[in-house]
């Protein structure tokens, strides 16, 4: 048996004996990574020729955090609930296209908001910034988000197990997660 094979096998058996543990720990660090690549594509300018810009590292432990203890653990229970109760049996094009329209326009549409306001938050922001925030770049992040996730849950509402669909989501996430750093830093950066 391969490394890889070794490994997924090890994997489907955390995820059959701890399912939100394992989720949990794997969007953690995903995400983590997302905001750490996006750190490292994007910088944020010095502040002057003294100053080094530095690692941000409670920002990635905050994207840690959401995913471990937000992400993980709803996408698990909506994906159960989507797929075994919703709109169970075959993953066939109309159930699909069920599955991804649900999802998108109902289950994003409520996630991503409450997501950013979480992670804003965590990061110090009080309510009335956070709502002027979020009436400012929700817009903006659910086209982005319809544009990358309408295919890629295509894909996994219709070819990948119910038990692998949260770890499909956080493999696509990685993309996604550096693209919300980046808008969350955006945001900080226009507030200051």
């Amino acid at each position: 048996m391969t490394k890889y094979a070794s490994f997924l096998s090890w994997y489907k058996a955390k995820l059959d004996s701890h399912p939100l543990l394992t989720k949990g720990i794997t969007s953690g660090v995903i995400c983590a990574t997302g905001d750490g690549l996006c750190q490292y594509l994007s910088p944020p300018p010095q502040k002057s020729s003294d100053e080094t810009t530095t690692f941000d590292y409670w920002r990635s432990f905050r994207f840690f955090v959401m995913g471990s203890l937000w992400v993980a653990p709803c996408t698990h229970y909506w994906y159960s609930f989507l797929n075994l109760r919703l709109f169970p049996g075959p993953s066939t094009l109309v159930t699909v296209s069920k599955r991804v329209l649900v999802d998108q326009f109902g289950f994003a549409v409520l996630f991503q908001p409450s997501f950013m306001s979480l992670l804003w938050f965590m990061e110090g922001r009080n309510g009335t910034q956070i709502q002027e925030q979020l009436v400012q770049v929700v817009p903006t992040v659910l086209v982005a988000n319809w544009s990358l996730w309408i295919p890629a849950m295509s894909i996994n509402f219709a070819y990948v197990p119910v038990q692998f669909q949260v770890l499909f989501g956080n493999v696509v996430a990685l993309l996604w997660n550096t693209y919300l750093s980046y808008k969350s830093a955006q945001s900080s950066d226009d507030n200051s």
